[in-house]
């Protein structure tokens, strides 16, 4: 873990309800989650490692931006109505020759799809799940390929949008009854066969190779305990650090490998899997990236076992994501 180099690096930080001048005050919102307190957490510790941080909740302003008055964006705005925002602030950033904390839009665009990033774990050696898509009401005239049970879940979509414990159905008239309510919410729907067994996720943070943190399981009271979207938005229950035998472990770090070889590089990140305990048997999910980074998340509960902080991981994301960029960014520049 190294420390921030160049503590005058100019960083825009955008999120929905960031803190924002005059007071920079912490601005709850009902029904959010807790999202303003874990962006004013964040913008505390940016500040605190010395970087000065201008923040917005608008992403028009990053057309007002140019590399002369900003030299890192950092967005955690994974919420506008929008289809995949979280590709629309990669690609401006692209466009206006900005450096962006995450990944390139392409490999942005592959995380969001989870039909399309399941299909590339399945190429790349990652055990996954039958699935299939249904983005239309008539699509759901014909069953998928395999039998049930099923899970039923959003195509796109952040913080588990759409899955709740009516995601898990033993055939497929009750499948098929969810996804039409998804498709009627403007949705793409991803119908998966069930996995048994526990959720886990494997926080991951770049560098010259990826860092592996750890194994990590949200916990769960609902049923299958699979994590439902109030799970994920409201955290009620948390994260512990999940027992994880040699062989795991093992069979993790060639994922981690496989899926950088394939899609990275990339600034931090985490995979999902569900784990049957009962076999060992894991099957991938998807992966995310600039997914929650605060200090009750998983990955700085991972990062904590080897004594590094959320400071420290915010450091060491944004002196990584700047030397990742930086001769592509001089590149642009020439360009532009």
């Amino acid at each position: 873990m190294r420390p921030p180099r160049d503590p005058a690096t100019r960083i825009l930080f955008i999120a929905r309800r960031v803190p924002e001048p005059p007071d920079f005050a912490c601005r709850p919102f009902e029904g959010d989650g807790g999202y303003t307190a874990y962006y004013h957490r964040v913008w505390q510790v940016l500040t605190g490692l010395g970087y000065p941080v201008a923040t917005t909740s608008q992403c028009r302003t990053l057309f007002g931006m140019s590399p002369s008055n900003v030299d890192l964006v950092f967005s955690l705005y994974n919420r506008m109505p929008i289809n995949n925002p979280e590709v629309f602030v990669a690609s401006v950033c692209e466009f206006l020759g900005l450096s962006h904390v995450g990944a390139p839009p392409n490999t942005r665009a592959l995380a969001e799809d989870k039909w399309l990033s399941k299909l590339t774990a399945r190429a790349i050696g990652l055990p996954v799940a039958d699935g299939a898509i249904y983005a239309s009401l008539a699509d759901l005239e014909k069953p998928p390929h395999f039998a049930g049970p099923y899970f039923v879940k959003n195509r796109f979509g952040a913080a588990s949008e759409g899955v709740s414990e009516k995601s898990v159905q033993d055939d497929w008239d009750g499948a098929a009854k969810v996804a039409a309510a998804l498709i009627g919410r403007g949705m793409s729907v991803l119908v998966e066969a069930y996995a048994p067994g526990i959720d886990i996720t494997v926080p991951v943070l770049g560098g010259e190779t990826p860092m592996m943190l750890g194994v990590v399981r949200p916990r769960s009271d609902r049923i299958g305990g699979i994590i439902t979207e109030d799970l994920k938005r409201d955290d009620p229950l948390g994260y512990e650090m999940a027992e994880s035998d040699p062989i795991l472990t093992d069979q993790l770090a060639v994922d981690v490998t496989a899926l950088w070889a394939a899609a990275g590089p990339m600034d931090y990140l985490r995979l999902d899997y569900r784990l049957d305990p009962a076999t060992g048997q894991r099957t991938f999910l998807e992966f995310n990236i600039c997914c929650h980074i605060g200090r009750s998340g998983a990955i700085c509960l991972a990062a904590a076992q080897w004594g590094w902080s959320q400071a420290d991981i915010l450091g060491h994301v944004v002196e990584y994501s700047l030397t990742r960029q930086r001769a592509h960014t001089e590149a642009r520049r020439w360009v532009l």
